[in-house]
């Protein structure tokens, strides 16, 4: 019996935010996929040695990552997304992350495929011809996509639909303050970044929603309340986040991560036109300290539990 070839995929960048789109197209073409360990100090040191200094914090975290998986697969699966739809664009370094580690590790074998809707260079063709060039053939390759679609819609349909039913019912703490954290799924989901963060808050006895569990084309679509101008499509769906959960929430901790600007934008620009709703902006990088990370995030979580007892006394006395 052939043994099946792997594909190492790392769990950083859009590994969070595909991982189900992915794992099921090589699965589903016979291969068996191998993803790098949760991020750990050793995984960001390691990718701050192959960055230059100017790469954001999420760059050098997936570089830690790529380099991990090295002697524990055949290929590493890096993909190369410029835009999703014709009027917008994602962060230059889904555009540049292949050539980089190609630069960078040119030892290393690498596939990938591209998306660049602005030039009609879309997912399903491309997806298509990386399994064609893969060995599979036509229908093979076509079905692969197809279930691998199928799964990431159905995977992003609950996610959606949890965190609704969530604020519908209030959750079994209805009386909890609650927070929407925003911030990338990469930043989110990361053991390292996003995940202390919100384990934390809940620590505090926060319910905490996040502005990845949402309905993205529905938020997309808010996100022109408050920037009718916007052009990163993840950026927008963030945006559509605050929209969406602006009046259901206590406060807002923005998740950025040094030194990206569009975060930063749109960061500084929620906080020019929310009103009445505490916002906190994380900035972090590879030098964070934890005890002062906690120490914001009591003191916001104390100002918010401060107003609403004041608002109750108010209530209670009119």
């Amino acid at each position: 019996m052939t043994e099946a070839r792997t594909v190492g995929l790392p769990r950083a960048l859009l590994y969070h935010k595909y991982h189900t789109l992915w794992t099921t197209f090589f699965e589903e073409l016979g291969w068996r996929t191998v993803i790098s360990g949760p991020t750990t100090r050793g995984t960001l040191e390691r990718g701050v040695g192959l960055a230059v200094d100017e790469s954001c914090l999420p760059m050098k975290v997936f570089l830690g990552h790529v380099d991990s998986l090295r002697d524990h697969c055949d290929v590493v699966f890096i993909p190369r997304l410029e835009s999703l739809t014709p009027d917008e664009h994602l962060c230059v370094k889904f555009m540049g992350v292949y050539d980089i580690v190609r630069n960078t590790m040119p030892d290393l074998a690498v596939i990938g495929y591209d998306v660049d809707a602005a030039n009609a260079v879309h997912e399903r063709s491309s997806m298509i011809a990386l399994a064609r060039q893969l060995g599979a053939g036509r229908l093979a390759s076509r079905r692969a996509y197809d279930r691998a679609l199928t799964a990431q819609r159905a995977h992003e349909r609950e996610l959606a639909r949890l965190q609704e039913s969530l604020l519908e019912t209030g959750g079994p703490h209805p009386d909890r303050i609650r927070i929407l954290v925003v911030g990338h799924t990469y930043n989110l989901a990361d053991e390292l970044i996003g995940k202390p963060i919100i384990t934390y808050l809940e620590s505090l006895g926060v319910e905490v929603i996040t502005s990845d569990a949402i309905d993205k084309p529905l938020a997309r679509k808010l996100s022109a309340r408050l920037s009718p101008g916007i052009r990163w499509t993840y950026n927008k769906e963030l945006l559509g986040a605050v929209e969406l959960y602006r009046d259901v929430v206590d406060g807002i901790v923005f998740i950025v991560t040094f030194p990206c600007g569009p975060d930063s934008l749109m960061g500084e620009l929620c906080q020019r036109k929310l009103h009445g709703v505490p916002v906190a902006t994380i900035v972090l990088d590879e030098l964070q300290a934890e005890a002062g990370l906690r120490t914001r995030l009591e003191s916001f979580v104390d100002i918010i539990a401060a107003k609403r007892h004041a608002r109750q006394r108010c209530e209670v006395g009119s």
